[in-house]
């Protein structure tokens, strides 16, 4: 049984499943008092971690929460993302 995953692979921790977004390819966003916001791609999470508008909450799923003092900037960059075409 080569390449399947199995209960126990999960249970041990040896495979994250991602089930809230597709691939996995997301980071969770939240606000400065935190509450949810729209994920956000991994780059821009990255960006916002190296301007210190944000930092990391949780490593698996990867959350990074926004900073109160800069959350209006960072709010800003992340709806540039949402209407880039």
């Amino acid at each position: 049984m080569t390449g399947h995953s199995s209960d126990t692979e999960t249970a041990m921790g040896n495979r994250r499943p991602s089930r809230d977004f597709k691939d996995g390819k997301t980071v969770r966003v939240q606000a400065d008092n935190g509450h949810p916001l729209n994920p956000c791609h991994p780059a821009r999470a990255r960006e916002l971690l190296r301007k210190k508008c944000a930092i990391r909450v949780c490593r698996h799923p990867f959350t990074i929460r926004l900073r109160a003092e800069l959350q209006a900037e960072a709010m800003q960059q992340l709806n540039l993302e949402d209407h880039t075409p």
